[in-house]
């Protein structure tokens, strides 16, 4: 009979007297023999959590145990109550698959005990990696299945039927699609977090059973699908909670530079109707990222007006969606000042005290650039439906990259929406002599007769 893993470490620490335990190459757990004998708070944590904190990651990362191919000793931490220990890196063919772990307080594992130990590990490497491959076409062939659910693949409909058939998700009240996107506080383009991103799901999801949820991870975003009854549902909500908490641990942790944006897609009561969900989780990202007073969870149901916004900037080309006067004032870089003053005052429904508060700004100086947005924009402020057209062209101006204001001193520019990610989630549509690109407002082409009033 085949020994499985947890017999062959139960067994070597048998053999050994000593208390020892499998970890693979993230630190998560696999397998751990019991022990008569004290060890410390690591091993206690580290068996009840399923995998080593943030702090011991980094502890041991710094002894250069992720790049071992011989035994490492591995000194204590008091602050972290940690024992001094061995590590046995387990390979396959020079492949770190994991690690056998021993604690050795006093330092008396000989140089014997030790070749036992390396000798053992051989044989684990080849029984992990023969798992690993079972749980590669497993973990592949779930993968596969969700890449073309989340696309408009005519197969759509027959990958979501086998993952349900498959057992894979049961979600018959519905789901909802959530995407973690790690952003980059440098500016200098995506980041690798994956190993960060698939802690955190390892520490969030271990509790779920499994059909309660299914995930995707890439370099620098996951996506997760949930079983759920409603994007409302306050399961949902302490589940992105709790992976979005773990994340954050995890990217603080890895010293990335980088911060982490969560989109909720909207509900959606068929399963194969997960890449519209999915779609709205990624508008709900690029909602936080690029437009102004958004916090870094975004449910697509709670966004209000800001949706047509999105909408629209997600249309792929760069859409002629900006307001005629606009575009002018966009064209000129010294009219900056004027284009923040204008997004501030409609941002707050025209309220000139608060706009003239927020800007630091005497309210002549409002009033006087208020009027010279009229002036070169050839608009009219007291005209509802004008002030209507320029803040959602404003809005998409700045989702397309057409618009950045300046951000205040300490911060990062907001990102645009990327080309790539609008081509990626944009439904294909037949192309009809009649299609016509969508223009939402072309300002005042005539001049028509002002409205009285006077700003508020």
């Amino acid at each position: 009979m085949e020994l499985t893993l947890q017999h062959m470490v139960e067994q070597l620490a048998d053999r050994l007297g000593r208390p020892a335990i499998l970890e693979d190459r993230l630190l998560r757990l696999i397998a751990y023999s019991s022990h008569d004998q004290p060890v410390d708070d690591v091993r206690e944590s580290s068996i009840l959590r399923r995998h080593a904190s943030p702090e011991v990651s980094r502890w041991l990362t710094a002894f250069g145990v992720h790049q071992a191919r011989r035994p490492v000793r591995v000194p204590g931490n008091p602050e972290l109550n940690m024992l001094p220990r061995v590590c046995i890196p387990v390979l396959h063919k020079d492949m770190l698959l994991g690690h056998l772990w021993f604690v050795d307080a006093d330092e008396s594992m000989g140089a014997d005990e030790i070749d036992v130990c390396v000798a053992e590990a051989s044989e684990v490497a080849v029984r992990l990696h023969r798992e690993s491959i079972a749980s590669l076409f497993s973990t592949t062939r779930v993968t596969d299945a969700l890449q073309i659910l989340l696309t408009d693949s005519p197969m759509a409909a027959d990958a979501a039927r086998g993952l349900v058939d498959d057992g894979d998700i049961c979600a018959p009240d519905g789901m909802v699609a959530v995407i973690l996107q790690v952003v980059s506080e440098q500016q200098v383009g995506p980041v690798d977090v994956e190993d960060c991103l698939n802690q955190a799901l390892a520490e969030s999801l271990r509790l779920l059973r499994r059909g309660e949820a299914l995930h995707l991870v890439r370099r620098d975003h996951c996506v997760l699908i949930f079983a759920s009854a409603s994007d409302d549902d306050a399961d949902l909500t302490a589940r992105v909670e709790a992976v979005r908490e773990s994340a954050r641990i995890q990217l603080a942790a890895s010293a990335a530079g980088a911060s982490l944006v969560v989109g909720v897609g909207g509900h959606r009561a068929r399963f194969d109707d997960a890449l519209e969900s999915y779609r709205e989780a990624r508008m709900a990202v690029d909602a936080a990222t690029a437009l102004s007073g958004m916090d870094d969870l975004v449910y697509w149901a709670r966004l209000g007006v800001d949706q047509i916004v999105v909408k629209l900037a997600s249309m792929g080309e760069q859409p002629s969606v900006v307001h005629a006067g606009l575009r002018r004032l966009l064209d000129t870089p010294e009219a900056l000042p004027l284009i923040e003053t204008l997004e501030t005052y409609l941002d707050v429904a025209g309220n000139a005290q608060v706009t003239a508060e927020r800007l630091k700004l005497h309210r002549t100086s409002l009033y006087y650039r208020l009027q010279r947005v009229e002036q070169l924009a050839d608009t009219d402020l007291k005209n509802g439906m004008e002030r209507l057209a320029l803040h959602l062209a404003l809005k998409v101006a700045r989702l397309t990259g057409q618009y950045a204001p300046r951000p205040p001193a300490g911060q990062q520019p907001a990102q645009p929406f990327s080309a790539a990610r609008q081509a990626e989630d944009r439904p294909r549509r037949t192309a009809r002599a009649t299609d016509r690109r969508l223009t939402l407002v072309t300002g005042r082409s005539l001049k028509d007769k002002r409205l009285a009033g006077s700003h508020s």
